[in-house]
């Protein structure tokens, strides 16, 4: 088999120019500049860190993104993204300064993913309206914040369980819903209800 008659070593940067493959194979088009003129490939396959059956991990670029592209055994015909890179215009979404410590998964609109490993780490999940779930390593402690409701739903059982037990209403009403036959509450020394009017019926 000989080799291409024009080979393309090594590897080139390109610009994400469409992510939309018609057949959802996860491939992008870039463009190329080559002798001032800019060229634009056919859909090209992206490297993944892990990629199977139905499963893996997948992340597409924006148009605009910078490529590190190669070519199979050098073959202008067989391009293939090594992956994308930040180029002075598109910058990190962290700090210099914490990189060390903080590894970020972010999406444009603004839904981040943050681990830090610093001694006063947490990993935290949060969205573009300020919506969060952060684990505190260093306080040992979970917290959600909504700026909206929070639901817990489920076909089995809940169960809320600590060595105490604190439920604060900041304003408005306090409404239990209980559909069970038979209603049970214990307290080993005492039941305390306290109220302007209490209505047992």
């Amino acid at each position: 088999m000989s080799p291409p008659a024009n080979l393309a070593p090594g590897v080139t940067l390109a610009q994400v120019c469409d992510t939309k493959d018609p057949k959802g194979m996860g491939r992008i088009k870039v463009s190329f500049n080559v002798a001032g003129q800019s060229l634009e490939s056919d859909w090209v396959p992206v490297m993944s860190l892990f990629a199977g059956l139905d499963t893996g991990a997948f992340f597409l670029p924006a148009v605009g993104d910078s490529a590190l592209v190669a070519f199979g055994d050098g073959d202008p015909n067989q391009p293939y993204v090594l992956g994308f890179l930040w180029n002075g215009k598109l910058n990190p979404p962290v700090e210099q300064a914490k990189q060390q410590d903080v590894r970020v998964i972010r999406t444009k609109k603004g839904k981040v993913l943050t681990f830090n490993d610093s001694d006063s780490g947490q990993l935290t999940l949060s969205d573009e309206k300020g919506n969060t779930i952060r684990i505190d390593t260093a306080g040992n402690s979970i917290a959600v914040d909504s700026q909206g409701d929070v639901t817990i739903t489920a076909k089995g059982k809940v169960t809320i369980k600590g060595a105490s037990v604190h439920l604060t209403n900041t304003g408005g009403s306090v409404t239990a819903d209980l559909n069970a036959a038979q209603m049970q509450m214990n307290g080993a020394q005492s039941i305390r209800l306290k109220a302007a009017m209490i209505d047992l019926n």
